[in-house]
């Protein structure tokens, strides 16, 4: 079941004593162990009825014992067990046998939660082992995986809307474009999510949340750089491309080398490979989406890639790569003054 039917479960008190959740999203996971926790239990008896247990070391025989102690201090305990590592790798039946038969014949005034963060939860095309299967099949079972596009959406427009914020319909779309959530192995989280929304309303000055302040705050230094970098040479505004290069340097060298040349020759050369990539793939007749799945890159920066390349074309995309490889080796064998390195990228362009 999904988060959708947990919620559902929840709200109506039909979730059980029994509790397994795993799944790729963390932040649902956690989410839902909270909500777990606070239906049954006061902020006043927490602390005493309230027991959390490391999978990692914890025994069957230990969670039984605890599951099956009663407490004083109200009519429900709540155990929870995270990464009990017979639901992750092959274990003794000494270990699985207690907890299964526990499970068959729970204590009612316990809710014993199994719970599995996203590193040790099975993956799209993975599947429970034979025991976590059997506990599965024995609890109120939910997989939290990543969000489709609505409930994203939906997700995002909660958030902004709780903060007395407004997003327009273009401007959430370029939010869920730029933040890579649903590119297919994406490594970006609701909890990132969460963050990059935090900051998003806490900048807004305005009643809503722009495109100008969204590419702000979500894209990062490096692809801020590479974008208006490439964008002031094919505007043929090299004085401009110039200053940036400059100052990002200059900031580079003011922050423990953040934008130093080495590093902004590695991310030019990084965009410029993405640039001839995609006029290839798009010679075969490939389509953007698949374009960055095939690349392995977020589908926005694919988006500026391909963009940039078109107006370029392959031949100076391949002369531009020749020089950029040529610069990163001279700079790293100490062959080409690296103030003067890129700046001759530019002057030849």
């Amino acid at each position: 079941m999904s988060f959708k039917e947990f919620s559902k479960d929840i709200k109506s008190g039909v979730i059980g004593s029994n509790i397994f959740l795993y799944g790729e999203e963390g932040f649902l996971t956690d989410w839902a162990v909270k909500g777990i926790v606070e239906s049954n239990s006061s902020e006043v008896d927490r602390k005493y009825v309230v027991t959390d247990l490391d999978g990692e070391t914890v025994t069957a025989q230990e969670i039984v014992e605890t599951a099956n102690t009663m407490t004083m201090f109200a009519s429900t305990r709540v155990l929870t067990v995270k990464n009990y590592q017979p639901l992750i790798k092959k274990s003794a039946v000494t270990e699985t046998a207690p907890i299964l038969e526990y499970l068959s014949n729970p204590n009612p005034s316990t809710i014993l939660l199994f719970y599995l963060e996203p590193l040790v939860s099975p993956g799209k095309k993975e599947k429970l082992n034979a025991f976590a299967s059997k506990v599965s099949g024995l609890c109120s079972t939910y997989n939290f995986e990543r969000l489709n596009p609505a409930e994203l959406k939906s997700f995002v427009n909660k958030r902004i809307r709780s903060a007395g914020k407004l997003i327009g319909a273009r401007d959430m779309d370029y939010l869920v474009d730029i933040s890579g959530y649903l590119n297919n192995d994406s490594e970006y989280d609701l909890y990132r999510m969460e963050s990059d929304l935090t900051k998003l309303v806490n900048a807004s000055d305005e009643d809503t949340v722009s495109k100008q302040l969204i590419e702000e705050i979500m894209v990062g230094d490096k692809d801020r750089f590479v974008f208006n970098f490439i964008d002031y040479l094919l505007a043929g505004k090299k004085n401009m491309a110039m200053q940036l290069l400059i100052n990002t340097i200059s900031a580079g060298e003011n922050s423990k080398g953040k934008g130093n040349v080495f590093s902004l020759a590695s991310t030019l050369i990084g965009q410029f490979e993405i640039m001839y990539d995609s006029l290839e793939l798009d010679d075969e007749g490939m389509p953007i989406k698949i374009m960055a799945k095939s690349l392995g890159v977020n589908e926005y920066r694919l988006k500026k890639a391909y963009a940039a390349a078109r107006k370029v074309g392959k031949s100076k995309i391949k002369k531009a790569l020749i020089e950029l490889y040529d610069t990163d080796r001279l700079l790293k064998t100490g062959e080409m003054d690296k103030n003067t390195s890129l700046e001759l990228f530019v002057f030849n362009w």
